[in-house]
């Protein structure tokens, strides 16, 4: 019965131990996750998604190209590449994006106001484009 018991406990032992394991391996990389916003200056209208990467989630209409792009700018929202070639009106209509959250776990807060939407889809990609 003592054998028994012992064999039990080191089964159950192991295996939780291999569990751990398991978790541990399958576990995402840091958090990134943003809240990102665009607000009207002329309006006041606000538009708000967030975003999350690694796993990919949230309500950003481009979320696995968003999360390429603020990976290739190490998460630095001025180094966004964007479309720089990108014509756009010489319409002064501007809007302020924002970008609250966390990338690979450091905090980030970023703000900038761009000419117009399409200055801001120039100047960010696919971060802003929802």
């Amino acid at each position: 019965m003592k054998s028994t018991l012992a064999f039990t406990l080191a089964t159950t032992t192991l295996a939780g131990l291999a569990l751990v394991g398991t978790a541990d391996a399958a576990a995402p990389n840091p958090a990134t996750r943003f809240v990102l916003t665009v607000t009207s200056e002329a309006t006041g209208d606000v538009t708000e998604v967030w975003l999350a990467c690694r796993p990919t989630d949230g309500n950003h209409p481009a979320a696995e190209t968003a999360c390429e792009d603020l990976d290739l700018a190490n998460g630095e929202f001025d180094k966004l590449t964007g479309n720089p070639d990108r014509a756009c009106a010489l319409v002064y209509e501007p809007v302020t994006a924002t970008a609250v959250g966390t990338f690979d776990e450091t905090p980030v807060s970023w703000k900038k106001t761009f000419g117009n939407s399409c200055e801001l889809t120039a100047g960010t990609g696919t971060v802003f484009a929802f």
